[in-house]
């Protein structure tokens, strides 16, 4: 590593430029329970207002689950972008958010070594998150705390996840365990939801949005 590279990665200046980059990776965004429910409040939505809103599932084959996650920005594509990032802007900034929301970018910067990941770094030898090298400098206790504040980041990461159904019940309405409060006619509109084509996802979605405008509470 020559030794420009090296003062690069020990860079500590930081300071959030709200540019919406890290927003728009080709990564989804896994929230635990904690999380789903504290943004519910914040929108003052039930959880399964929110569920219908803001989240989707994806199947994980290795272990057999659906991992709840944010749905996307991107309408055509599940697997990018986070639906909170607007016009490249974060609409809930203010908000509880996630922990690797709360801690990008430091969850990329190695305490032990005391250096950023050097995949960290562009092509063009700068960080492709712009916010670095910009605004006051953070001291290792400060990244410290942050980190141990939110630690569901990396492989520390809780996400929730609804079970699959059973071999037996391959159907999209088979019945399956729910960890959200969602009655047996949202989890119902939930599966349908995942097989509606894109084409007819935003009407689908709109009305959604009228029948669960204010939050729903089931009795």
């Amino acid at each position: 590593m020559n030794n420009n590279k090296g003062k690069i990665l020990k860079e500590r200046r930081f300071e959030c430029q709200r540019c919406g980059t890290c927003c728009n990776q080709k990564v989804v965004i896994y929230p635990t329970h904690k999380e789903i429910q504290q943004l519910a409040q914040y929108f003052d939505l039930s959880e399964s207002a929110f569920a219908l809103r803001y989240l989707q599932e994806i199947y994980d084959p290795d272990k057999e689950v659906y991992l709840i996650a944010f749905k996307t920005n991107q309408p055509d594509n599940p697997l990018q972008g986070c639906i909170f990032c607007q016009d490249r802007v974060c609409v809930i900034y203010n908000s509880p958010r996630t922990d690797l929301c709360h801690v990008f970018p430091w969850n990329h910067f190695d305490l032990e070594k005391e250096e950023w990941e050097e995949s960290f770094i562009s092509e063009d030898g700068g960080f492709w998150c712009p916010g670095i090298g910009k605004g006051p400098l953070w001291d290792l206790e400060e990244i410290q705390r942050l980190k141990e504040e939110h630690p569901n980041v990396g492989k520390n990461a809780k996400p929730h996840f609804h079970q699959a159904p059973s071999s037996l019940f391959k159907g999209i309405d088979a019945p399956r365990p729910s960890n959200l409060i969602l009655t047996l006619s949202e989890e119902r509109i939930l599966h349908k939801l995942r097989s509606i084509p894109i084409s007819r996802k935003k009407k689908v979605e709109e009305l959604l949005d009228f029948f669960y405008h204010g939050g729903h509470k089931p009795l």
